[in-house]
């Protein structure tokens, strides 16, 4: 049996408006790139910048590793379709707090301006604290 990856993204709503694109389609989209190997299953939780944000606020799951992207009505740039993205559906609500700043996340060990990493068991408790499941 498959290990469940847990990673943490950085999101910037100046962007692509997260929040709408969970609220509207029910899942986001994320451009796969050479150093993101997600599989169905793993869990990745949201770090939003912008809008008042500036934390975690979305544990996702990876329910699809190779699909066409298809939220261009939550972007705030210009429109990029791509052909091979992720897609994830949250399994909680939106986290409504403030206890997963920067700040909380440092202590922790997860650096203030990391964009994409892997994370171990310690740090996912932490975050896994603040979301109530579904």
């Amino acid at each position: 049996m498959r290990t469940i990856r847990k990673f943490i993204l950085k999101g910037k709503e100046s962007m692509i408006d997260h929040v709408k694109s969970v609220n509207e389609l029910g899942c986001i989209y994320w451009v796969t790139a050479r150093n993101k190997r997600m599989l169905v299953g793993d869990v990745c939780y949201l770090f939003l910048i912008g809008k008042g944000h500036d934390q975690i606020r979305y544990r996702l799951e990876v329910v699809d590793t190779n699909c066409m992207r298809n939220d261009k009505e939550c972007w705030h740039v210009p429109f990029i379709g791509d052909k091979t993205c992720y897609k994830l559906i949250p399994t909680a609500q939106m986290y409504q707090g403030n206890g997963l700043s920067r700040a909380s996340l440092e202590e922790i060990g997860i650096k203030r301006h990391v964009l994409y990493m892997e994370l171990n068991d310690e740090q996912v408790a932490f975050i896994d604290s603040f979301f109530k499941d579904e």
